[in-house]
């Protein structure tokens, strides 16, 4: 389905290396998100409070936060896109991390919320069993779940967005929590307690623990991690191909969010070259970097030899 409505309404979708074609990839699973998750919490909240089920009512509450979460992740790709201004120079590229930091704050608030909720439900009537249409209705809900997970893996490998990231694990969490309600109905025949309070407490868990990794994760990123080292790699073997450039110092990469890579660094070249001469090599040096690397790279020149010197 969703490369259909790709083909449809994405201009080049199979281009993921433009920016723009990545972002609009994003939107696209977004709302597809949205809409899914809002068709599971009405038909959910409405079985929940016919079946008088704790967990059920939960997991319904649980699709309604997912569906903020893609909304999230629409919003984070549409800003994202906005061109450089006067005020963001790089770009708002880095919007993606601050929406996805935010998912990840969502996905632990409900988790920290269905446990509360799931803990003070024990003493409740235990919940009635499922009808044969309660049934369908949750199995269906998984198997939405199961393609909306995979959908978002697939595009969280391809695309390398935390917003894909954050959506892929709000679907596990339902898969689970969904498959633990529906073993716990036909379970708690076997045992005295409140078996559902306890299949609540038990995804509060599933839910919380990818939530706390997203936001370490996403943290880290808006703190300015260390970026590739094999790109690090790359750059240094390109600046040492050049023709005069015999050592560099202070290569400072910074991310603006994914494909929006710039950068500085000192080059050592010889203090008797022509402006001309040094322009061509320093220019050469950084349109190569640019093309092989995509890091947006400006050199300053440190003259620290004379190419007589060095011959002699």
């Amino acid at each position: 389905m969703f490369d259909f409505l790709a083909n449809r309404f994405v201009k080049d979708h199979e281009n993921i290396d433009n920016p723009d074609v990545r972002l609009n990839l994003i939107s696209l699973s977004s709302i597809m998100g949205i809409v899914m998750n809002i068709i599971l919490f009405l038909s959910k909240i409405f079985l929940g409070i016919f079946t008088k089920s704790t967990a059920i009512l939960n997991d319904a509450f649980n699709n309604l936060s997912d569906s903020v979460v893609s909304i999230m992740s629409l919003v984070g790709s549409s800003f994202s896109k906005k061109p450089a201004d006067e005020e963001h120079p790089f770009g708002h590229g880095r919007v993606e991390y601050v929406m996805a930091l935010l998912v990840s704050i969502v996905i632990v608030y409900v988790g920290i919320n269905l446990f509360i909720n799931s803990a003070k439900s024990f003493d409740d009537q235990n919940p009635n069993g499922l009808s044969l249409l309660s049934f369908i209705i949750l199995f269906s809900g998984i198997l939405i779940k199961v393609y909306i997970y995979y959908l978002n893996s697939r595009l969280y490998k391809e695309l390398e967005s935390d917003l894909n990231l954050g959506v892929m694990l709000d679907a596990r969490n339902d898969i689970i929590s969904t498959t633990a309600i529906i073993l716990g109905v036909f379970l708690q025949r076997f045992v005295t307690f409140n078996l559902d309070a306890a299949m609540g407490v038990v995804v509060a868990f599933f839910v919380t623990k990818p939530g706390i990794d997203l936001f370490n994760e996403t943290v880290g990123y808006l703190l300015g991690e260390r970026i590739d080292k094999e790109i690090e790699k790359k750059i240094s073997e390109i600046l040492l191909s050049g023709s005069y450039i015999i050592g560099f110092h202070h290569l400072d990469i910074h991310q603006y969010g994914k494909g929006h890579i710039a950068g500085s660094c000192h080059v050592e070249v010889p203090g008797n070259l022509t402006v001309a001469e040094l322009h061509r090599e320093i220019d050469s040096i950084e349109k190569k970097v640019r093309k092989e690397t995509g890091v947006i790279l400006t050199l300053h020149a440190d003259p620290t030899y004379n190419i007589l010197d060095k011959e002699g």
